[in-house]
C-alpha cells in the first residue's frame, strides 16, 4: 500500500481527494493534513463580510469531508513544520510517505509595519480575519443606529485592485448604500476606496472599463496609486499623500505559508515553489494551487485562483497515480475557464470560456450557480461522511 500526503485542504487539496476517492482504495493510503479542522470558501468572503450567508455556508468541515471519501482515507489536524527525506514532521506527529502535494496555498502580503496593526488591518485569506472584518463592519453600522451618537465619517481602505479586492469594495459599498435606504441613515458619511495602480490587471480592456464603471456608479473611491507604507491609521501613498481610514482591508499581493520557508527546494524570487512540467518538486513530491508557481501551456504565469489551484491538484494526483502504475506522466496544461467577478448586490461580469462577457443580473446568477454547485456538491459529501463517522 503507497501513502499519500495531502498538506492543505484548500482547494487544490480537496480536489486531489476527489481524483484519489476513484482510485482502488486498497492500494492507496491517503492523509489530509491541515491545522484547521475546515475548508474556508474564500470565493465567498465577500459574502460573508456584508451577512449575505452565514458562518456555516462559509466554510466545509474537513473530518468529515475526507471521512466521506472512503475507509482509506483519514484527516490529521497538525500544523506541518518541514520535511526530512520522506517524512513529513508535524509538531505533534512525523508521517511517512511515499507521495506528498503540498497544498498550503498562501498568506496575505503585509506591507511595512501592518503586522503592528493588525486590530484594524486585515486580509480576508483567513476565516478567521473574514470574521474581524466582518464583526469591525458591522459595529460601525450600528453605532449609526443610537441615536446619532456618532457623528462621523467612517473609512474604510481597500488595497488592491485584483478580484478580492473588488469584489470586497464592491460589496461593502451596495450595502452600506442598501443600509443608508432602508435605515434612513444619516448620521455621518461612510467612505470605501479602493487603492489600486490597476484594476483587474491583465484582463480585457472592456471588462476593465465595465467594472470601474459598475465601481463609481455605486459611489467606490478609485485611489489610481500604490501604497508605500502605512502609519498610525493611515496609508502614504506613492506620491507621499497621505489618507486617514478606520479600517483596511489588504487584498493586493501574496507571501508564501510558513512551510514552504523551511522547505529547502527551489523557489522564485518570491518564496513560492518552483515546479517542472508534471508539477513535482522532487521525484515523489508535488506542488499546487498558490505555494506553487503555474504557468500556461505558453509559459505565461497563471494567477493564484481557485481554478487554477483545483487544476493543478487534479493534475499532480493523476500523476502520482500514473507514478505509481508506471504509466507516463501528463505535462500541464492548465487552462482558466472565464472569470466571474461580483460587483455588489445582484450585479457581477462572467467572462465565459469562450471570451462572452455576461454582466449585470444575468451574470449574477451564473456566478451564484457556480458558487452553490461547488458548495452544494462538497456539502452533501461532508453529510455523508457525518454519517459514516457516527456509524462507527
Amino acid at each position: 500500500m503507497k501513502t499519500v500526503l495531502i498538506i492543505g485542504g484548500g482547494y487544490g487539496g480537496i480536489r486531489a481527494l476527489e481524483v484519489f476517492s476513484r482510485y482502488n482504495e486498497a492500494a492507496l493510503k491517503i492523509i489530509l493534513i491541515d491545522q484547521h479542522t475546515y475548508h474556508y470558501l474564500q470565493t465567498e468572503s465577500y459574502n460573508l463580510l456584508v451577512s449575505n450567508i452565514s458562518l456555516e455556508k462559509a466554510f466545509i468541515y474537513l473530518p468529515t469531508l475526507v471521512a466521506s471519501f472512503g475507509n482509506n482515507f483519514s484527516f490529521l489536524c497538525e500544523e506541518a513544520l518541514r520535511i526530512e527525506g520522506e517524512t513529513l514532521v508535524c509538531s505533534q506527529a512525523r508521517l511517512h510517505f511515499d507521495y506528498l502535494i503540498i497544498a498550503t496555498g498562501s498568506v496575505t502580503k503585509f506591507l511595512q509595519n501592518f503586522y503592528a496593526k493588525s486590530s484594524y488591518v486585515l486580509g480576508v485569506k483567513s476565516l478567521r480575519a473574514a470574521l474581524h472584518a466582518k464583526q469591525y463592519f458591522e459595529e460601525e453600522l450600528f453605532d449609526r443606529l443610537e441615536g446619532c451618537i456618532k457623528q462621523k465619517t467612517f473609512t474604510i481602505v481597500v488595497i488592491g485592485g485584483g478580484l478580492s479586492g473588488v469584489e470586497l469594495a464592491a460589496e461593502m459599498r451596495e450595502y452600506c448604500n442598501r443600509y443608508s435606504k432602508e435605515n434612513a441613515l444619516s448620521c455621518g458619511t461612510i467612505h470605501i476606496k479602493l487603492i489600486t495602480r490597476h484594476i483587474l490587471k491583465g484582463q480585457k480592456e472592456a471588462v476593465i472599463a465595465r467594472v470601474t464603471s459598475r465601481l463609481k456608479t455605486i459611489g467606490v473611491d478609485i485611489i489610481e496609486h500604490r501604497v508605500d507604507r502605512v502609519e498610525e491609521r493611515q496609508v502614504v501613498l506613492d506620491n507621499a499623500q497621505t489618507l486617514a481610514f478606520d479600517f483596511a482591508m489588504v487584498t493586493g499581493g501574496i507571501a508564501p505559508s510558513a512551510f514552504l520557508e523551511n522547505l529547502s527546494v527551489a523557489k522564485n524570487a518570491k518564496g513560492f515553489l518552483e515546479v517542472d512540467s508534471y508539477l513535482r518538486v522532487q521525484e515523489n513530491i508535488f506542488a499546487v494551487g498558490d505555494a506553487a508557481v503555474l504557468y500556461d501551456i505558453d509559459g505565461n504565469p497563471l494567477p493564484p485562483t481557485a481554478q487554477s489551484a483545483e487544476a493543478s491538484g487534479t493534475l499532480a494526483a493523476t500523476n502520482i497515480l500514473a507514478s505509481i502504475e508506471r504509466r507516463p506522466l501528463r505535462r500541464a496544461n492548465i487552462k482558466l475557464r472565464g472569470l466571474a467577478i461580483a460587483l455588489g448586490g445582484k450585479n457581477a461580469v462572467v467572462i465565459t470560456p469562450f471570451g462572452v462577457v455576461i454582466h449585470g443580473y444575468a451574470g449574477w446568477l451564473i456566478k451564484q450557480a457556480i458558487e452553490k454547485t461547488y458548495k452544494i456538491a462538497l456539502k452533501r459529501k461532508a453529510a455523508k461522511g457525518y454519517g459514516m463517522l457516527r456509524s462507527c
